[in-house]
């Protein structure tokens, strides 16, 4: 089924800057946008969950020396 959406020109010209770089479809633009917004969401739901001494500051230093 198709359907027919009005959106603002600077939202088309990012969506079309989009679908030039990965070389998707409008629809595919949209549906991989919205499945990776729903995927953030789902990352901020361990925010927090992590206790202070579950957390090895020395790996942590580490990973940002070798950047």
């Amino acid at each position: 089924m198709v359907r027919v959406i009005t959106i603002m020109d600077d939202v088309y010209a990012e969506l079309y800057r989009i679908k030039r770089a990965k070389g998707m479809s409008f629809s595919e633009v949209l549906r991989y946008l919205v499945k990776e917004r729903e995927e953030k969401r789902n990352i901020l739901v361990f925010a927090g969950s992590i206790s202070e001494l579950d957390i090895d500051t020395r790996v942590i230093e580490r990973m940002k020396r070798n950047k």
